[in-house]
């Protein structure tokens, strides 16, 4: 079998199919189709690295992003938790302390008032 594939490779290259004779003009433009498509091949190559680069600064950017959401939903609880620490119960109000105030000083001398 190797004798064979090593055959026809010899014979392949003692007797090509079909040649082919390009003038200088076919050649040259060749030439410069192969150095636009380089360029053109680097060109894109650099567009790439660049798209990957933006891509790993977003992906970056939204972590930071999630942290800094996290952190504010941490702060909107310790807060609803302080607010509802700080809110003033039933007894903190200041008309009833008023009133309490002004019976104290009605209510005595109502009471003097009557036992005479």
């Amino acid at each position: 079998m190797k004798i064979l594939l090593n055959f026809l490779i010899v014979l392949s290259l003692l007797f090509p199919q079909k040649t082919y004779t390009f003038t200088e003009e076919e050649v040259q433009s060749l030439y410069s189709s192969i150095q636009e498509l380089e360029n053109t091949d680097s060109l894109n190559q650099k567009i790439i690295e660049n798209l990957n680069s933006q891509i790993y600064m977003y992906i970056q950017q939204t972590e930071i992003d999630s942290g800094i959401i996290e952190n504010y939903k941490e702060q909107l609880k310790i807060k609803d938790e302080m607010i509802k620490t700080i809110k003033p119960t039933w007894y903190d109000n200041k008309y009833l302390w008023y009133s309490m105030g002004v019976a104290s000083m009605i209510l005595p001398i109502w009471g003097i008032g009557q036992i005479n």
